[in-house]
């Protein structure tokens, strides 16, 4: 069974907002404030009981006193990050509320279209019945399109004697004899020649069979023209009847209001052009705030930056491994303890900071394919699948795609798919897909294919064409 477009378009929109829940979650904290807050006491801790052991001429006091200075510093840059990052997620809150709320106006105008499209096509249907009942218009269709099937068959032997005369007239104009002649008027009352050259030109003539020559070299020079000329007077009778029909067809539309039903269509189909133009805008303040947000998370973020900084100044006075190998210097155990607990604590910190790092790519892979998804629906909507009248074959799983989905490639394969999976509906008006065809010039083409029976309905159908496209033509100029 077919899946309605609303369908896909409600579940490409949840799996967005699933993504971007994803995105969130990803980014929150790995340890409480508690939890980094004792790591960094224990660490403390033992560096402060290193120093008394190493320096017991320093009171605990003065130890003690130089870390608050190093935890202010820290939790000054804590505090400006999470400031920042709680102004960027009350943007994105604002952001996604009005992307949300566009996402609804869109899914209301696309409930009207389709509601305006329906009756419409009603209306539509009722004037083409009432067309094709009409004596005089069924009269009028059988005219154009025995009309178009003879401008057909003109056009197509005019296209003949082209290619004939593109073929065989170069021959002519590079035949120095021929040309010799011609240029004589020989065989006409303008050749005024007498005696050797008279004689001496027949001879010519004879040799090169100049009169069949001049014949052929006539019809290919002056049929084309003349047959264009008979044409051009023929789409202009051409043009007489179906100007005909189409006032037949302006009073049934216009008393039947099918005009100010093509209108409604369009007003709301302006409305919704402009909500996509929001819903974009929308889209893009929301990308650019999580980008955002990244970047402050990011090792390489400005508040990351700030905080290694603070800590390098630390650790240049607190090395590890130089403890280490002073402790195994001394034959107490006491200072091989306390650096043991420090390694301990430091491979902690390593493992957190792996953490972060897997964290990060893992916020980097969500966004890509996020922003990726962003696109695949902007590109669903700007083809208008996301209508009522769009199909999709009933084995397209939208939501086990992108579940499987893995990298920015398979979101532009699963885009194709759903593209080849993509029918219009039975009901739909073909050529409101076309935006070079009017539905009214539709509605004539259909009542004339109908009116003008079975044998000339495509020579009718075809008519109506010829003339939309002259009058687009006569329009450009």
């Amino acid at each position: 069974m077919p899946i309605s477009g609303p369908v896909v378009h409600r579940q490409l929109i949840d799996a967005y907002n699933n993504a971007q829940a994803r995105l969130e979650q990803a980014r929150g904290p790995m340890l409480s404030n508690d939890d980094r807050e004792n790591l960094q006491d224990r660490r403390g801790e033992a560096l402060v009981k290193l120093a008394e052991h190493y320096l017991p001429q320093l009171s605990r006091e003065a130890i003690l006193s130089t870390w608050p200075d190093v935890r202010s510093q820290l939790a000054h840059v804590l505090r400006r990050k999470e400031s920042h990052s709680l102004d960027l997620h009350n943007q994105l809150d604002e952001a996604n509320q009005r992307r949300h709320q566009f996402e609804a106006e869109l899914i209301s105008l696309n409930n009207d279209r389709d509601r305006a499209l329906d009756k419409m096509q009603e209306v539509a249907d009722d004037v083409e019945v009432e067309l094709q009942k009409d004596p005089d218009f069924v009269k009028l269709a059988d005219r154009a399109a025995l009309a178009e099937a003879a401008l057909e068959r003109a056009e197509g032997n005019l296209q003949e004697v082209d290619q004939d005369a593109a073929r065989k007239l170069p021959a002519f104009e590079k035949s120095d004899l021929f040309q010799y002649l011609r240029r004589r008027n020989f065989g006409t009352s303008h050749y005024s020649n007498r005696g050797v050259t008279r004689r001496i030109d027949r001879w010519l003539a004879r040799y090169i069979n100049f009169r069949e020559a001049k014949q052929s070299y006539d019809f290919l020079k002056k049929t084309p023209e003349q047959m264009r000329e008979i044409i051009a007077q023929d789409r202009e009778a051409f043009d007489v009847v179906m100007e005909e029909l189409e006032k037949h067809r302006d009073r049934v539309a216009g008393r039947l209001k099918l005009p100010e039903m093509i209108s409604a269509v369009k007003e709301i189909e302006l409305h919704r052009d402009a909500n996509l133009k929001k819903l974009e805008r929308a889209g893009e303040t929301t990308r650019g705030i999580e980008s955002e947000l990244v970047e402050i998370e990011s090792p390489t973020g400005p508040y990351y930056k700030d905080a290694i900084q603070v800590f390098r100044q630390m650790l240049e006075k607190m090395d590890t491994s130089e403890l280490d190998r002073r402790a195994r210097e001394t034959p107490d155990l006491t200072d091989d303890q306390i650096v043991a607990r420090l390694a301990g604590v430091d491979a902690e910190f390593d493992k957190l900071k792996k953490a972060a790092k897997q964290r990060q790519r893992t916020i980097a892979h969500t966004k890509a394919m996020m922003d990726e998804l962003g696109k695949l629906i902007g590109r669903f909507r700007a083809l208008e699948f996301d209508s009522s009248r769009s199909q999709f074959v009933g084995t397209l799983n939208v939501t086990e795609l992108l579940y499987q989905a893995e990298d920015e490639e398979d979101v532009e394969e699963i885009w194709e798919t759903i593209r080849s999976a993509q029918r219009w509906g039975p009901t739909t008006i073909d050529t409101l897909k076309n935006v070079a065809t009017h539905p009214m010039t539709q509605v004539l083409l259909n009542a004339m294919a109908h009116a003008a029976g079975s044998a000339l309905a495509s020579h009718a159908r075809r008519a109506g064409d010829r003339h939309q496209s002259s009058w687009n033509h006569r329009r450009r100029r």
